[in-house]
C-alpha cells in the first residue's frame, strides 16, 4: 500500500481468547470512524487464542496478524509492527474501553498538537469497574512512583486505551514484552519529552475472564521502573552511603569521634565499613542499569555517561582496584603481625582493621566492576552503525 492510500488510523487490539467481545469492539470501532469520516484500518493481534476470536475478528473485516510468543507487550509490538496508518490508537478487545471516544483522541493529536494520548479511568470517576485492589492500591500506588521517579504528572498509567503518532511511537520504541509495556509507553513518552495530555474515561465491566496476574505484573512494574531510573534509586542513595562509611572511616581513624570520653573504635568502624562498601556496590549497580538504559532508552545521549565511556580504560580499572586491594592487605598484615607479637591479645586500635577490611572489598569489587563495564561499553550507541 502506497503512502496515499495508506489510512489515517490505525486501531490496534492485542486478543487472546476475547470472542465474547472482540466482535462488539470491531463493530463499534467500525461505526465510529465512518461517522467520523475518517479512513481506518483495524488491526487485531491474536497472541494464541483457542477460541473463535480469529474467526470472529476476520469476519468482520478486521486484519488478523498473529504473535505465537505470548505476552500483552508482543503483542502490541507486532501489531503495530504491521499497522499502517499516520494515527495509531490502542485498545483491549474486552469492551471495556468505550472506542466511540476515538474522535476525541484524534482531536488531541490533529487538532491540539499533542504526541501522546492517554485515557485515564480516574480524573471523571470512571474507575468504579476496576477491581479494588486495583482501584485503591495498585494503580494509584505505581502510578505515584512512576510520578516521583520521572516527573510526570499522569493520573492513570496503566490505562490501556491511548493514541500516538507514528512518530512519536518510534520515538518511544517501547519493548517490555508483558503487562509493563503500558508504563514503558507512559514512562518513554515523558522522557522523549513528548507533549502529552488525558481525556477522561469510563471502564466498562470487562466481558471474558481477565488476564491480569496482580502481583506478577505488579513485580515486573516495579522491576521496571528501577531500571529505568537509575539515579534516584541508585546514585542517590549509594553515594551517600560511600561518602558516609569513607568520612566515618576517617573520623574514627583520626580519634575525632569520642563517646563519653573514649574513642570511637571496632564497633564503629563496622559501620564505617557496612556502608561504604553497600554503597559502592549500590552506585556499581546503577552504573550498570544506566549502561542498559543509555543503551536502550532515552539516554542514548547523555554526555556525562559518554564521557565516562571516552575516559574509562580498563587497565586503569584494574590498576586502582589492585591498588586498594594490595592497600588493605598490607594494613591487615601488619595488624595480624602485631596482634602475634602481643600474644594474640585484644588489639589498641581495632577500627584499623575495619578499614582494611573495606579497602580489601572495595578494591576486588572495582576489579570486577572495571571488567563487567569494559564490557558492556564494547556495544555502546556510538559504536554503533
Amino acid at each position: 500500500m502506497s503512502d496515499l492510500d495508506a489510512p489515517l488510523v490505525s486501531v490496534v487490539m492485542p486478543c487472546l481468547n476475547e470472542e465474547q467481545a472482540i466482535g462488539a469492539c470491531i463493530e463499534k470501532i467500525q461505526r465510529t470512524l465512518a461517522a467520523a469520516g475518517v479512513s481506518g484500518e483495524i488491526i487485531v493481534c491474536d497472541n494464541g487464542s483457542t477460541d473463535r476470536s480469529v474467526a470472529i475478528a476476520t469476519s468482520l473485516g478486521a486484519r488478523v496478524v498473529h504473535e505465537p510468543a505470548r505476552g500483552y507487550g508482543r503483542a502490541y509490538q507486532t501489531g503495530f509492527a504491521s499497522a499502517r496508518g499516520q494515527y495509531l490508537v490502542m485498545g483491549d478487545a474486552d469492551d471495556t474501553y468505550d472506542f466511540t471516544t476515538i474522535p476525541r483522541f484524534l482531536a488531541a493529536l490533529r487538532e491540539d498538537g499533542y504526541d501522546f494520548v492517554t485515557g485515564s479511568r480516574y480524573l471523571d470517576g470512571g474507575h468504579r469497574n476496576i477491581a479494588a485492589l486495583h482501584r485503591w492500591f495498585g494503580n494509584p500506588a505505581i502510578t505515584t512512583v512512576l510520578n516521583t521517579l520521572f516527573g510526570t504528572r499522569y493520573t492513570d498509567v496503566y490505562c490501556g486505551y491511548r493514541a500516538f503518532s507514528r512518530e512519536a511511537y518510534d520515538r518511544i520504541r517501547p519493548v517490555s514484552p508483558g503487562m509493563e509495556y503500558n508504563l514503558e509507553l507512559a514512562i518513554n513518552a515523558g522522557l522523549a519529552g513528548l507533549r502529552t495530555t488525558e481525556i477522561p474515561i469510563v471502564l466498562a465491566p470487562r466481558k471474558g475472564a481477565s488476564k491480569l496476574r496482580t502481583f506478577r505484573d505488579g513485580w515486573r512494574s516495579l522491576r521496571m521502573m528501577l531500571v529505568y531510573s537509575p539515579n534516584k534509586v541508585f546514585f542517590v542513595p549509594g553515594t551517600v552511603l560511600l561518602a558516609t562509611g569513607l568520612l566515618l572511616h576517617v573520623i574514627v581513624l583520626l580519634g575525632l569521634l569520642r563517646f563519653d570520653g573514649r574513642p570511637a573504635a571496632g564497633v564503629t568502624a563496622v559501620f564505617a565499613t557496612i556502608f561504604s562498601v553497600i554503597g559502592f556496590q549500590i552506585v556499581s549497580l546503577g552504573l550498570h542499569a544506566k549502561t542498559y538504559s543509555w543503551s536502550r532508552r532515552f539516554d542514548r545521549d547523555n554526555e556525562v555517561l559518554a564521557s565516562f565511556y571516552r575516559r574509562f580504560k580498563l587497565e586503569g580499572g584494574l590498576v586502582l582496584g589492585a591498588a586498594l586491594t594490595l592497600a588493605g592487605i598490607a594494613i591487615l598484615g601488619a595488624i595480624v603481625v602485631q596482634w602475634l607479637r602481643s600474644d594474640m591479645l585484644p588489639l589498641p586500635h581495632p577500627e584499623w582493621v575495619s578499614f582494611g577490611a573495606t579497602l580489601v572489598i572495595l578494591g576486588c569489587s572495582t576489579v570486577f566492576s572495571s571488567l563487567f563495564i569494559s564490557a558492556m561499553s564494547m556495544g555502546r550507541p556510538e559504536d554503533r552503525t
